[in-house]
């Protein structure tokens, strides 16, 4: 078994490159690069994992104040830059939707909020009646 210095460490580094993945994913959205985007996506979700297990490791134990607030720190980064992020994600969408009102000269959006294709919009296929 770690110890809680041990466990703050790791937690921390473990922030740290989630950190750094959330500026890489910032910068992939201003380029529009869906395909970093992508695999960022699947490091985020590794490092989500690895930072909860750490912090179940961690749970009801504290460690030194100048630690946690460096931890609570980055927390804090973390979750500012994840909301921008989504932000981002969000405008694309709505930029992507309008688009497709424009084309096909709609009111109503092709996709739904979960972004599956609108029944009334999806039309007949050839060859049913």
């Amino acid at each position: 078994m770690s110890t809680l210095a041990e466990i703050l460490q790791h937690q921390i580094s473990h922030l740290e490159a989630l950190l750094q993945l959330l500026e890489r994913e910032s910068e992939a959205l201003r380029r529009a690069d869906w395909t970093t985007i992508e695999v960022i996506s699947a490091q985020k979700i590794q490092a989500y994992r690895e930072i909860s297990a750490l912090e179940s490791q961690r749970a009801g134990r504290s460690g030194g104040s100048e630690t946690m607030q460096h931890r609570k720190q980055l927390l804090q980064r973390i979750a500012q830059r994840n909301q921008q992020n989504g932000a981002s994600i969000q405008a694309l969408g709505r930029f992507q939707q309008d688009a497709w009102q424009i084309l096909f000269d709609q009111a109503k959006p092709l996709y739904d909020e979960a972004g599956r294709l609108d029944a009334d919009k999806a039309g007949h296929r050839l060859g049913s009646a």
